[in-house]
């Protein structure tokens, strides 16, 4: 939990400054919200917040980081001298102070944002009006280019027909030329020479002799041999939309492609499947392998596509909803059981016994119940225990179940309870209910390490130190006896390495009150070896507490 920061002000008719110091905070973990009459700072471990004497403007305030202090200037609203900084009165008028800033505020932001969406899709609609533009300036060039082509080759065309046409007259009057020669040497020719152009026994012609005689003295040109058929086969890319394929939508098509992916395989033109992967009972099959195997994953795909098939498959949907809750998904596995609670007409058919129709609601109504405690709606997970121990009131694990959940019930409300005063800032409340929920249930980590914080904020160094060591002790410890509604609860691995930084984090804390400056510096060097490269977790913020121990200790 945060600590409150310290700060200096002072003011001038028009200004407001404010000097924090950062105390080795990284500059990347401050956070500066500011409101017609609220001052929010956070930076890690502390929390400034400030209810101001009056309105501020906050497009005129700015902030400056310089020599390990943040400087605000806030920039007053009205030209006067304040006299002090916050504002003074009972709990209910700054309570709506804060309100009616926050609605000022939230207001504000929604009109920056509605500015920016009107902006944006200006820009949009410019940016596409000028790509029209673009593909209308390209087209116009390409029809330029093609009229060109053409001409040319009009052109081209009409030259060649009219150097044959040329070619043809020059060559008929040639033949004409030979023709009347060849009428003139026949004449001369004796009769022997007559004798050899006797053709099957028939003398002939003497101008068709001729015209054989300049078809034999021409040369022979080279014909080149047929071509060879080839048949090729083109096939277009499918598409899941009977639009043309355009580059402004492009866009769209991808967000209706991802908001429907599931949907995707009902479409002829991508359904290729085979005909085993159309046989619901073969899919079903598939996934049990899966499931037994512990690929959780593919099982719920097989389970998936099995359901598509065939709808009333109520053991394949339970199965689903237990591979999601293996992989901690609580809503799928919630919206899964409930599918199978509604469907008793086909639990009935499926299911010849009514010890065996109980039996699998039972496992449901379980299903259900843990996957309600993990999305933390735990009065369902209650009522849905409770129907399953009504099926079989000789289950143990249901008993116990019903019995931790109502121990955490118990201990969550004392500290919720315990947040809000540590909230409205009334330690000595908060540490009270801290220890009523750890009453109840010991083993309670979050309120464990919220009371650890309590005791630093309340400069209880010896205090924070017992519950940061007592929650490291139960954070690592290995329970192989873990419950099913236990097992739920803990937290994942990514989680549970936070709480561990954090914890040590509070430690290193407490330990700098009582000058346990090298003690701190392990703790924090513990915490840095704890982070994992995609823990969400500031780790600049440690390395600057780092810095500012290791010269605590070289000033010492």
């Amino acid at each position: 939990m945060p600590v409150s920061g310290e700060y200096t002000w002072r003011e001038s008719d028009d200004n407001i400054e404010v000097t924090i110091p950062l105390k080795g905070a990284s500059p990347k973990s401050v956070d500066v919200f500011t409101a017609s009459c609220l001052l929010k700072v956070s930076y890690l471990p502390f929390l400034l917040d400030l209810n101001l004497f009056d309105d501020i403007d906050d497009d005129g305030s700015r902030a400056v980081l310089k020599n390990g202090e943040l400087i605000i200037c806030l920039k007053k609203r009205e030209a006067r001298i304040w006299g002090r900084l916050c504002f003074e009165g009972t709990k209910e008028v700054i309570s709506q102070r804060r309100c009616k800033a926050l609605q000022k505020r939230e207001e504000a932001v929604n009109r920056q944002m509605e500015n920016v969406a009107s902006k944006k899709v200006e820009e949009e609609r410019m940016v596409f009006r000028r790509h029209m533009a673009l593909e209308e300036d390209e087209r116009k060039r390409l029809d330029g280019i093609k009229a060109t082509e053409k001409k040319t080759a009009e052109d081209a065309m009409y030259d060649a027909f009219d150097k044959l046409n040329t070619n043809a007259n020059d060559s008929g009057n040639e033949k004409r030329i030979a023709c009347v020669q060849s009428n003139d040497l026949t004449n001369t020719i004796s009769v022997d020479h007559d004798l050899d152009a006797k053709i099957d026994g028939k003398l002939e012609p003497q101008n068709c002799r001729a015209a054989r005689l300049s078809f034999m003295d021409a040369p022979e040109r080279d014909v080149p041999p047929p071509r060879t058929v080839v048949q090729t086969t083109f096939w277009n890319t499918p598409r899941l939309f009977k639009t043309p394929s355009r580059e402004s939508t492009v866009k769209q098509e991808q967000e209706f492609i991802i908001k429907n992916r599931c949907n995707l395989k009902k479409n002829a033109l991508l359904n290729e499947m085979s005909i085993g992967d159309a046989d619901p009972v073969w899919l079903t099959a598939k996934g049990d392998e899966f499931y037994s195997k512990g690929d959780f994953c593919s099982a719920i795909n097989a389970y998936t596509e099995a359901l598509r098939k065939d709808e009333t498959l109520v053991q394949a949907l339970g199965k689903r909803a237990a591979c999601y809750l293996h992989l901690r998904e609580g809503d799928f596995c919630a919206k899964d059981c409930l599918a199978v609670l509604q469907m008793n007409e086909v639990i009935d058919a499926q299911f010849n016994t009514l010890h065996d129709q109980a039996r699998f609601r039972k496992e449901t109504y379980i299903r259900s119940a843990l996957a309600h405690c993990l999305i933390e709606d735990y009065a369902t997970g209650m009522e849905h225990f409770g129907k399953a121990r009504a099926l079989d009131e000789t289950d143990e694990i249901v008993i116990e179940s019903l019995d931790n959940l109502a121990t955490f019930m118990e201990a969550m409300q004392w500290k919720e309870k315990a947040d809000r005063y540590f909230a409205e800032g009334n330690l000595m409340k908060a540490n009270e209910n801290y220890s009523k929920a750890l009453i109840v249930d010991p083993t309670y980590l979050k309120a464990l390490i919220n009371r650890a914080a309590c005791h630093l904020a309340l400069k209880n160094a010896s205090g924070c130190i017992d519950d940061c060591n007592h929650a490291l002790t139960e954070c690592k410890k290995k329970r192989r006896n873990k419950s099913l509604l236990a097992a739920i609860l803990s937290p994942k691995s990514n989680l549970q390495r936070k709480w561990i930084v954090t914890v040590l984090c509070h430690r290193a804390a407490a330990k700098q009150i009582i000058n346990d400056n090298q003690g701190g510096l392990a703790d924090l060097k513990e915490a840095m070896n704890t982070v994992r490269p995609n823990d969400d977790i500031d780790i600049e913020g440690i390395k600057s507490s780092i810095e500012f121990l290791k010269r605590s200790g070289t000033k010492h």
